[in-house]
Formats: C-alpha cells, sequence, structure tokens
C-alpha cells in the first residue's frame, strides 16, 4: 500500500514538473535552454514509468497479497443433507408438485408485472418454494409465479374477482393450510441445501464495505451451497452482531489487517480448497 502511494505521489510530482517545463517553454520560446527541453523529457519518461508501475502493481496486486499471507487453519466439512419434500400426501416429482389439475378454468390473472388471460389448468409448487399457475392460451402454455401467498394478484373469474387464497379455496376447494404447510416444508429443505463449508480457526478480521460503510468484521465461515449460492458467516465486531452475507453482495476488494486489499473471491479461492465441489 506504501508502496502504491509512493509511486502515486512520483507520478504528480513528475506531471507537476512536466507541466511548468511546458508552460516555461511555451513563455520562453527564444530565451529556452536545452536544458529545460532535456528536463521536460526526463518527466514525460518518468511519468510513463510510474503509470507503467501502477499497472503492474494493479495487476499483480492480489498475487502478491497471497503470497506474503499467513494461511489460518481452515477446516472443510463436507455436508450431505438429503433432501425430503414427501410431506402431507404431497410429492414432488422433478422439482415439480402438482397441488390442483383438472376441468380448465377460464380467467383473467393480473400480477404485478405480467398479465395473463387464458385456462388455468394447473397450480403446482416448485422445489424453490414458490407457487406457479399454469396458464394455456391458445397453443401456448405460460406460467405465472405467486411469490407471496399474500401478494396482490388478482383473478378474474365469470365476473368475479379473487385473490390467491380465496382462489384456491373456494374454486379450487384446496386446504389453505395444507398447501402452506407444504410450501413451508419445501422451503425449509432449501436450507439443507449446503454443501461444503469452511471454518477459519482463528476467525480471520478484515474490513468490508457494506451499505457504503467499511466496518471491521470477523470471518468465521464460507458455505457453498448445491446451486452455487455462496455466502460468509461473519461477525460485526463493534455491534456483536452475526452476519449471514452472501458474496454477491461484496462488490469492492476487501482490507486485511495489514491494510492489504484484495479481491473476496480471490481470497476465499486461495485459502479453501474447492477443487472437488462439483
Amino acid at each position: 500500500m506504501k508502496k502504491i502511494i509512493t509511486t502515486k505521489v512520483f507520478l504528480i510530482l513528475f506531471f507537476s514538473l512536466f507541466n511548468i517545463f511546458s508552460l516555461i517553454e511555451y513563455f520562453n520560446k527564444d530565451s529556452v535552454t536545452e536544458y529545460v527541453s532535456y528536463l521536460k523529457i526526463v518527466s514525460i519518461i518518468a511519468v510513463v514509468i510510474c503509470l507503467i508501475l501502477l499497472l503492474i502493481k494493479k495487476i499483480f496486486n492480489d498475487k502478491w497479497v497471497l503470497k506474503t499471507m499467513v494461511k489460518p487453519e481452515v477446516i472443510k466439512t463436507v455436508n450431505n443433507n438429503e433432501k425430503n419434500y414427501e410431506f402431507l400426501n404431497y410429492e414432488m416429482k422433478q422439482g415439480i408438485a402438482i397441488l390442483w389439475e383438472g376441468d380448465a378454468i377460464f380467467a383473467t390473472i393480473k400480477g404485478e408485472k405480467k398479465k395473463l388471460t387464458g385456462y388455468i389448468k394447473q397450480l403446482i409448487l416448485k422445489d424453490d418454494g414458490i407457487f406457479y399457475f399454469s396458464v394455456a392460451n391458445g397453443e401456448r402454455l405460460e406460467q405465472l409465479a405467486i411469490n407471496e401467498p399474500n401478494s396482490k394478484i388478482k383473478i378474474s373469474l365469470n365476473g368475479t374477482k379473487y385473490n390467491f387464497k380465496s382462489l384456491c379455496k373456494e374454486v379450487l376447494k384446496l386446504e389453505l393450510k395444507r398447501i402452506f404447510k407444504f410450501a413451508d416444508h419445501v422451503k425449509k429443505q432449501l436450507s439443507l441445501n449446503e454443501k461444503f463449508s469452511f471454518t477459519f480457526n482463528p476467525p480471520q478480521k478484515m474490513s468490508i464495505l457494506l451499505d457504503n460503510k467499511m466496518e471491521l468484521y470477523e470471518v468465521e465461515k464460507y458455505c457453498i451451497f448445491h446451486n452455487d449460492y455462496q455466502e460468509l458467516i461473519i461477525k460485526n465486531i463493534n455491534r456483536q452482531k452475526y452476519i449471514f452475507l452472501p458474496i454477491d453482495n461484496i462488490k469492492s476488494k476487501i482490507e486485511l489487517e495489514d491494510g492489504k486489499k484484495i479481491d473476496i473471491r480471490k481470497w476465499l479461492k486461495y485459502l479453501c480448497n474447492t477443487t472437488d465441489i462439483n
């Protein structure tokens, strides 16, 4: 970090000198000496060298940081949690459970971002824990997601308007408690999706920029899930509060205890053996 600052200082210095010598040459065209022209050339060469050094440091910074870093003990755990979707006589096949299927019902379904008019053929629940209507319109079969049971989705059927719950209860004749319990069960299975975890001993201190605020954290655990979702379990030093932090939420480089900065993904890849992750 100090070397980068020093290089930037020299860059500013030589660039300033180049401008000064250029002004001297411009305003004193007749009396300017070869010595000033020589200094001007030296200054621009020095500026180019500084720019090249900064570029090299930027390219190889992460490698240098990792090379000088002391590796902590990293305990790897392999989790083989099997998901079970059978619940309340419902069964999921190939990621889909059919909750209702019967005579097609012609309706207009207006969601927050999408509107469909056609025949409702199925109500299904996928392994993401979200309900979907399968709607046929001519030869097309489309699906509309119902992210929340209490969403503002509006369904018009024979001049009568329904929300998601009232349609399920009054028209599809489904027991709301049963289908929502099944959905909760499916969502809980997602939490069993953790495939690998890496525990740092001792926890690694670093500063992370979150919500435009740089704060000090202790990284205790790195988790990788079957769907390639990755998160850190970290503790805020000042507030003594634990946070589950998705890797994708870290937009800038982390700052280690010695002040060196590095990309979080390169840091994790260097410390954690993920070569056998499929």
